[in-house]
């Protein structure tokens, strides 16, 4: 059997199963945004897709984004997502506060929002996908690296030993609707931070009111695996976390933390464990980091010494992402470019 044509029966034995869901109205549907055709096609992806959402939906099913958001929506509402896929992520996500997620918590640039003088373009900007947008009035000579330098860090270290937490742990895939890499803190671990009514968990370790303040985490092994997104470096950046201290990184996390700020530390299993048991004696326990010394001391005065990269070292304790690193070079660079007008006035 080809593909194209187990394709085509697999998604009419997703049609044959819409009747014994919950039942829904394809007349009301069909008032809605979007085709009651939709509807059936969209059921078929929920039953065969783990993760799927409004973008995934808009793509397969041709239809805009605002038309997705309201199937989405009407799913929920009807209670079909929720027998169909009970705790997956994406039944959570349909039913959680991330669809009703109020307007202050869209991301746009402080450029945008300090512009009162300009009401329409900041209401565009919290009705769409939130964008970098660009002043005109910023030169090249005026773009600075915008990442904060790291030499010593002293603070709170929440302690999570679970291991392999993927960056969709970290930063579900719902959230990736930006490229700013402030305004994500709000959903870091998302699922397990919150209920699907969006109401904190009580004992997940940030939520605790001994680690709200905490800016540093002793994790478990293998810290950042699965997708390479960076917006995980991103929502742990904002969140207010310097540091992370774990066994081992997935090795794209582990370098994408160098270019936003954050200090990822490998250590022996039984130093990691010293200063996880450290972490939980709670806000009394702080920890120390000196990138220079290449040192972190326990809330007890116990000295772990680590090892890191003297390049990324470098553009860490002096704020340097590849931006910045480029700003560097920006006297070559612009003696290049006249230099090149000169000799090639024609290009």
């Amino acid at each position: 059997m080809n593909l194209k044509r187990r394709g085509f029966l697999s998604m009419l034995g997703g049609a044959f199963a819409a009747p014994m869901m919950p039942s829904v109205s394809l007349a009301s549907a069909s008032k809605a945004a979007y085709p009651a055709s939709a509807l059936h096609a969209a059921i078929y992806h929920a039953q065969t897709r783990v993760n799927f959402s409004v973008f995934s939906l808009a793509q397969q099913l041709g239809l805009q984004l605002g038309q997705a958001e309201q199937l989405m929506i009407d799913m929920s509402e009807r209670g079909i997502l929720g027998p169909m896929q009970g705790t997956t992520r994406a039944g959570r996500w349909a039913r959680s506060h991330v669809m009703r997620r109020p307007a202050s918590h869209v991301v746009a640039t402080q450029k945008v929002a300090s512009k009162a003088s300009k009401p329409a373009a900041a209401s565009k900007v919290q009705n769409t996908v939130p964008t970098e947008i660009e002043d005109p009035e910023t030169g090249p000579e005026n773009r600075t690296t915008t990442m904060e330098k790291f030499d010593k860090h002293s603070g709170i270290a929440a302690p999570m030993p679970l291991v392999n937490i993927d960056t969709d742990m970290i930063i579900p895939k719902v959230f990736l609707k930006t490229i700013k890499r402030s305004g994500l803190g709000v959903n870091l671990f998302d699922e397990m931070r919150f209920d699907r009514e969006g109401n904190e968990i009580a004992d997940f370790v940030l939520n605790q009111a001994a680690y709200r303040e905490a800016s540093v985490l002793v994790a478990g092994d293998n810290f950042g695996c699965g997708s390479s997104r960076e917006h995980a470096p991103w929502a742990i950046a904002d969140f207010g976390i310097r540091c992370v201290i774990s066994t081992s990184f997935a090795d794209i996390f582990y370098n994408n933390c160098f270019k936003n700020g954050i200090l990822p530390i490998v250590l022996p299993e039984d130093q990691r464990d010293a200063l996880m048991k450290d972490a939980e004696k709670g806000a009394n326990a702080r920890i120390e980091i000196d990138l220079e010394a290449q040192t972190v001391t326990s809330s007890d005065g116990e000295v772990f010494n680590f090892e890191v990269d003297s390049f990324k070292k470098h553009c860490l304790m002096n704020g340097l992402d590849d931006i910045g690193l480029t700003m560097e070079k920006v006297t070559a660079i612009d003696a290049f470019e006249a230099q090149h007008a000169t000799d090639r006035p024609w290009v």
